[in-house]
């Protein structure tokens, strides 16, 4: 392409692409919807909390159902954190979509695992909760985000203002229920005891899945899904 191309001329190079992103990094993070996620972490920290204040003694398995509503509610503020209002401005921007979504994921993972590092604590408090598997716990958690950050990620491509989270939210909440009511073989809610290892097997691929999924989600470009739209509604019909 010639220098006098205009469209050439206007096309960032490499260096001018990553000043650009270093740029947007301060702003993409005060845009960050971390107010929600903070709310439902506090939550989540709260529905743990009343054992460990009162001493009251309860079985390792009701601890783990109250870390998995704290997981919960940490997951359902995950769901507004790529909300964002200027999307139809910011969908010119010389960056990728993709690297937006990972500073929010990284203010996600920071306010969210806060959050989660605080329930931890709460509930280690109890004289009775040494026991408890708390690195799988971790590992449960960090797929509901994984899962809720997906739900993000379809919600914000689906939405042309950019408010994802109406749909996001009902997607988790619709898959924790089809989590619950899953059947014993392939249960992922289970107790301690002979199926908790296999279960947290699938935890880790239902983590790599929705990791996987979350970057095709993201990832893909706007004129590869209209070229996707072109070929599945056929050729233009001649009059």
């Amino acid at each position: 392409m010639s220098s006098a191309d205009p469209v050439g001329a206007a096309a960032p190079g490499r260096g001018g692409r990553l000043r650009t992103a270093m740029v947007l990094v301060w702003p993409t993070l005060r845009a960050t919807r971390t107010v929600p996620l903070l709310a439902a972490g506090i939550a989540g920290v709260a529905i743990v909390t009343p054992p460990a204040v009162t001493g009251s003694l309860l079985p390792l398995d009701e601890h783990i159902t109250l870390l998995r509503l704290a997981m919960a509610c940490i997951g359902l503020g995950v769901t507004f954190a790529l909300d964002d209002a200027a999307k139809p401005t910011t969908e010119t921007l010389p960056v990728p979509a993709w690297l937006g979504a990972l500073v929010r994921a990284v203010a996600v993972a920071l306010v969210g695992g806060a959050c989660w590092a605080a329930a931890l604590l709460v509930t280690r408090s109890g004289r009775e909760t040494a026991a408890l598997p708390y690195a799988d716990l971790t590992r449960e958690a960090a797929t509901v985000t994984a899962v809720a950050f997906l739900a993000a990620a379809v919600g914000w491509r689906r939405s042309s203002r950019g408010i994802g989270s109406p749909l996001a939210a009902p997607m988790l909440l619709s898959g924790v229920t089809v989590v619950a009511l899953l059947p014993t073989p392939v249960a992922l809610l289970v107790g301690m005891g002979d199926t908790w290892d296999p279960a947290h097997d699938r935890w880790m691929v239902l983590l790599a899945g929705s990791s996987v999924a979350t970057v095709g989600v993201l990832t893909v470009r706007r004129s590869t899904r209209a070229r996707l739209s072109v070929r599945l509604s056929g050729p233009p019909r001649s009059r």
